[in-house]
């Protein structure tokens, strides 16, 4: 009989798998959309995270994320017509840097028949408590607000991506997932309009970012983000 520690062994080594998410190697959206500068220059030159103990959650976010795309290829098309049209993680080019690379990514759901477009996101009840009272300007959370940005800029910058590829997008969901949800409600959206010059301001940025690491590669020259959860915990200054 094999002992429990051995067993627990086991299910790490398969939660510890890297997903295609994992190797990618170039940046994606879910990469420079986050506010904190610095970090998004260390990821332009591929300096590797310092190794953080919470990362689990990111593992149930990817497997949400896979049941999802595998419920979608089932579904009742009678029931959900809106999905006779989607595209599930469709790869999209979102620019290119020059002397970086072709700059791609892949939007989590499109749906092409109502210009629509939707992103998966897991969290907990606390949290989405947290960001509720952002979105409805109930209060000003700087960390929530961070989270929110970062969210935010990823989806516009999905949305511009697909525009470009003449899948029009107008209309933009956010979808969160609690993991320690109980009820329905722990399933809550967030949908705004595609706004083209607010995206294109997010790829001006990255692109701003590494023409200075071009000059300069070094990426202590950007401003880190008082909110960062990296710099807090795997990096501080």
């Amino acid at each position: 009989m094999l002992t429990n520690q051995r067993v627990q062994e086991i299910a790490l080594s398969l939660l510890r798998q890297e997903s295609e998410r994992d190797q990618q190697k170039l940046i994606g959206a879910s990469d420079f959309s986050d506010p904190c500068a610095y970090h998004l220059a260390k990821k332009l030159l591929k300096e590797p995270d310092a190794p953080q103990k919470y990362w689990l959650g990111a593992k149930v976010g990817t497997a949400i994320h896979s049941l999802l795309e595998d419920a979608i290829t089932k579904v009742d098309l009678n029931l959900v017509p809106e999905l006779t049209s989607a595209l599930v993680e469709k790869k999209i080019t979102l620019g290119e840097l020059e002397g970086y690379g072709v700059v791609k990514s892949k939007p989590d759901l499109a749906m092409v028949r109502d210009k629509h477009l939707v992103d998966w996101k897991t969290s907990t009840r606390d949290k989405s408590r947290k960001m509720q009272r952002v979105i409805y300007e109930e209060a000003q959370l700087a960390d929530m607000m961070y989270t929110l940005e970062k969210y935010y800029n990823q989806t516009q910058s999905y949305a511009l991506g697909l525009n470009n590829e003449g899948i029009e997008i107008d209309g933009c969901s956010i979808l969160f997932i609690n993991r320690d949800g109980t009820t329905e409600n722990d399933v809550w959206g967030w949908t705004f309009e595609y706004n083209k010059e607010y995206a294109q301001n997010v790829w001006d940025r990255l692109a701003a970012i590494w023409a200075g690491l071009v000059i300069n590669p070094d990426p202590a020259q950007f401003e880190r983000h008082a909110q960062c959860f990296k710099c807090k915990v795997t990096d501080p200054a």
